[in-house]
């Protein structure tokens, strides 16, 4: 099966945040602890299942990573600009974001079902975040020669293909379910694959850019 790959890709990030931690700047040091929990979750979802099951369903604790992801990333997107203007944007969005995930899964999901209305909104509003970000970052493009060594723009640009992904793996889940249709559930996996294989890779490949290439940007 290539569901389980997910985890490998979660791994590799976090070995590469604890190699170049000392290394890292600041704004990206948050990850270790974020890693951190993605790995134990992750592995207990693998090999303890039946630890995290409440009501037969471990969709409490997707919902509540999923809460902890919106956080995380946007601290750090708005980590990446100095302007008090977009920090407070970005404070906005992930209070609107936050609302929306709470009313979703206290009220319209219920808090043992996955909340894909909550998983969307996150998803979009990560993506136009990262969007923001890098379309900012290709306006002075000029100043930063070495794009693919500059770790704030491999960990966009893996930010902004894992929300994509994300978004459309949640919004086509719902759509399977209502029509009882699963002859598309392998695809739906293989989106959900490839968005960690693209977030965590990425973020991988940044951590180690401040062991190796730190001079060039």
């Amino acid at each position: 099966m290539l569901y389980p790959l997910y985890f490998l890709f979660e791994l590799f990030a976090f070995i590469c945040c604890v190699y170049a931690y000392k290394k890292l700047d600041n704004n990206f040091k948050i990850f270790l602890p974020f890693l951190a929990f993605v790995v134990v979750y992750e592995f207990m979802n693998l090999f303890f299942i039946k630890l995290l099951l409440l009501h037969h369903s471990n969709a409490w604790c997707n919902n509540l990573e999923g809460i902890i992801e919106l956080l995380v990333y946007a601290q750090f997107m708005a980590s990446l600009d100095e302007r008090k203007r977009h920090k407070k944007r970005v404070y906005m969005a992930v209070a609107i974001g936050l609302v929306i995930s709470l009313i979703d899964i206290f009220f319209i999901h219920t808090f043992w079902t996955v909340a894909t209305i909550a998983f969307s909104s996150q998803s979009i509003i990560l993506a136009t975040m990262a969007f923001v970000y890098l379309y900012n970052l290709f306006s002075h493009a000029d100043e930063y020669p070495y794009l693919l060594r500059f770790p704030p723009f491999l960990a966009a640009i893996g930010l902004l293909l894992y929300s994509l992904a994300s978004y459309f793996f949640f919004a086509s889940f719902d759509n399977l379910l209502v029509k009882n249709n699963y002859h598309f559930y392998p695809i739906a996996y293989l989106i959900h694959e490839m968005g960690c294989l693209f977030i965590y890779v990425f973020l991988g490949l940044a951590f180690l850019c401040f062991t190796r290439f730190k001079k060039l940007y």
